[in-house]
């Protein structure tokens, strides 16, 4: 059974569902298969606007309101990975160094998030190479490591 959304943005990287209150999001994903939903009020006409404008290079900061799940511990690692600014990536390393954690923690944070862009956890790489995304690794080299390429290029980051 597919998960409904009340809003599917088709980037050039795949569809992305959106969930909201009508006020915040509370889920933003790369998703596959699954055809456009337009946006149904102003909130969300907002949201596409953003969206469009990002993926056109024109947009390096959201101001979308969003709620933000998990647990404590998530929410933590997901308020530093938000202030990593647009073109710039820090490390899982860097971000356990800063919250006195291990990265392995701090990669499954991000594999969790369910607010991808906003909070934007393809800045966050390893060491020496891209790192995963959406609990996909790189050995796999899979839809969700291409996204995070491509997220990564827009932003003209390169790994």
């Amino acid at each position: 059974m597919s998960k409904i959304y009340n809003m599917v943005f088709i980037s050039p990287f795949g569809p992305i569902g959106v969930n909201s209150n009508n006020e915040a999001i509370t889920e933003l994903r790369f998703i596959q298969r699954i055809k456009q939903i337009k946006p149904n009020n102003s909130f969300f006409k907002e949201v596409y606007r953003q969206l469009e404008l990002y993926f056109n290079r024109k947009l390096k900061k959201f101001d979308i309101p969003y709620i933000l799940s998990g647990t404590v511990y998530q929410q933590s690692i997901l308020k530093e990975v938000v202030k990593i600014k647009y073109g710039c990536t820090k490390t899982y390393s860097e971000l356990a160094f800063k919250k006195k954690t291990h990265p392995r923690p701090v990669g499954n944070a991000c594999r969790n998030n369910p607010i991808q862009l906003l909070i934007p956890c393809h800045r966050v790489v390893a060491i020496n190479n891209i790192g995963g995304f959406s609990g996909e690794g790189l050995k796999k080299n899979g839809n969700m490591i291409f996204v995070k390429k491509n997220l990564l290029n827009i932003e003209k980051i390169k790994i």
